[in-house]
């Protein structure tokens, strides 16, 4: 029995319902300035009603319902109201292009996409372009009119069903689609909880995107885990962070590279300390000058984490109070079983660079509709997570690439396979290859070598439209190079790490 037993959402909230019912759970800012607030009551009351409207346009226990949306209280209300009826929420990144979006309608054979007013062209056109019966598309506007008189009885969920389902970028030229267990949402809550040692007047600043994993699990899941209160922001603004921590009270944040770094770009003022801060949560690589100059000038500590989609952020985690080592991602959580390997499965010793793979929980119970990904991401009972890690001689684990082929520019997974995909069909291009560059701004930017049809030539302008066309702007090639033949292997293998070096300015 693992440490949170056979609680699910649904035992969550109606949890927080019952023992702080009144008091407020959510407080929600938008991009302009306006702010809602719901109580934990409220939460539930229209989470439940708004399952009654699902259920009455076809949702039922096992089918999907995509969240379309930037960070908003309907989120938060649509996840909880899916679980409600045992059915799967499948949030998806708001600046997916129609052709993204359509795959994973399609995909998951989606009945409803719940959306913003913003989004609901590329939801109606995506929606249009299925295979099977198109879902039913509807904004956040309109929710009101599908919330039921009374809520209807919660389904009988068990902590192994599936609570959610997210596309993760990866290899593969579409995203996989992660299955993640009620169970592994409600664990990684509450560990999240206990490593930040979240209490009930605690207040957590959440502008992050919640349909990444890390949001939903490192800033809702853990405060609905202790009964203390989010503040959700629409979008991050670097300009309005310090405003919104002090305004609200702030006492826990949690923020990854690119976002530090724009802050950090803000003019330097007396008033930079003074908060109420007392623990900064931080994902991806800072350099060692960063992290001592952001603690120096905002007096918070930055405590670096490592996890990932497939394991619900519980990975490692830099403890709040033993021994810490800032550069590093640090210990592995309670009930993780983290080691470094290599390509024959050996373990390796201190300070070896390898592979890492865990064992422990909470874990994806698979990729959805792809077994032979699953099957080749499990070793001998270790989930192979594609991240090349090394540990010290006190257990300290250091972050040091992805073996897999995967571009982050500014916090966002960019599959190489995906962007080559698109690339590959511009009437033009015979062949396309794509690596990322270290970049300051953007941590990665996405480097695109082409090679031509014999005869034509290559508009990089007109590429990057294209593109647009087909992807969301993250995804964009942010450099086009145009190349007369590739490096290949001898088995015609195009040899990436010459490319690497070319993008990075080594040759």
């Amino acid at each position: 029995m693992l440490a949170t037993g056979n609680l699910t959402l649904n035992h969550l909230l109606a949890h927080r319902a019952e023992t702080d019912g009144d008091r407020i759970g959510l407080i929600w800012e938008s991009a302009d300035g306006r702010w809602a607030e719901m109580s934990y009551g409220d939460l539930a009351e229209r989470a439940g009603r708004l399952a009654g409207g699902l259920r009455e346009h076809g949702v039922g226990a096992g089918d999907h319902v995509v969240l379309h949306m930037t960070n908003r209280l309907e989120f938060v209300v649509g996840l909880f109201a899916i679980s409600h009826l045992g059915a799967i929420a499948t949030p998806t990144i708001a600046s997916y292009a129609v052709d993204e979006l359509h795959y994973v309608l399609d995909h998951a054979e989606v009945k409803v996409v719940i959306c913003d007013p913003d989004r609901r062209g590329t939801a109606t056109e995506a929606a249009a372009l299925c295979s099977a019966t198109p879902p039913v598309v509807v904004g956040t506007d309109e929710l009101e009119s599908w919330l039921t008189a009374q809520p209807p009885p919660a389904a009988d969920v068990a902590a192994s069903d599936t609570a959610v389902l997210m596309y993760s970028s990866g290899t593969t030229a579409r995203p996989k689609g992660v299955v993640l267990s009620q169970q592994a949402l409600v664990l990684s809550g509450e560990m999240n909880a206990q490593h930040q040692r979240l209490r009930p007047e605690d207040r957590s600043l959440c502008v992050l995107p919640l349909f990444h994993i890390n949001a939903l699990t490192i800033s809702l899941l853990n405060t609905m885990a202790t009964g203390s209160v989010l503040v959700v922001t629409e979008v991050f603004d670097a300009a309005r962070y310090w405003s919104q921590v002090r305004t609200y009270g702030i006492t826990v944040g949690s923020l990854v590279a690119n976002p530090i770094r724009q802050l950090m770009q803000l003019p330097e003022r007396a008033p930079d300390a003074r908060h109420s801060l007392r623990m900064m949560i931080f994902g991806m690589a800072l350099s060692d000058t960063e992290i001592s100059e952001f603690e120096r000038r905002y007096d918070v500590p930055l405590i670096n984490i490592w996890g990932m989609t497939e394991n619900g952020t519980i990975g490692t985690r830099c403890p709040p109070y033993l021994p810490r080592n800032p550069t590093s991602v640090g210990l592995p959580m309670p009930g993780i079983d983290l080691g470094i390997f290599d390509a024959e499965d050996r373990e390796l010793g201190p300070n070896i660079p390898g592979e890492a793979r865990y064992v422990g929980s909470p874990r994806l119970d698979g990729y959805y509709r792809n077994d032979e990904i699953t099957r080749a991401t499990n070793r001998d009972g270790r989930f192979c997570t594609g991240d090349t890690m090394s540990v010290d001689e006190l257990g300290y684990f250091s972050f040091l690439d992805r073996s897999k082929d995967v571009i982050k520019v500014k916090a966002e997974n960019v599959a190489s396979a995906e962007v080559e995909r698109v690339l590959a069909t511009h009437p033009a291009v015979a062949d396309a290859a794509v690596v990322g560059a270290p970049d300051a701004w953007r941590d990665e930017r996405i480097v695109a070598f082409l090679q031509p049809v014999p005869g034509l030539s290559i508009d990089a302008e007109e590429v990057r439209e294209h593109c647009l066309r087909h992807l969301a702007r993250f995804k964009v090639p942010h450099e086009i190079h145009v190349v007369d033949e590739f490096p290949r292997t001898s088995i015609g293998k195009i040899r990436k790490n010459e490319l690497r070096d070319k993008a990075r300015g080594n040759t």
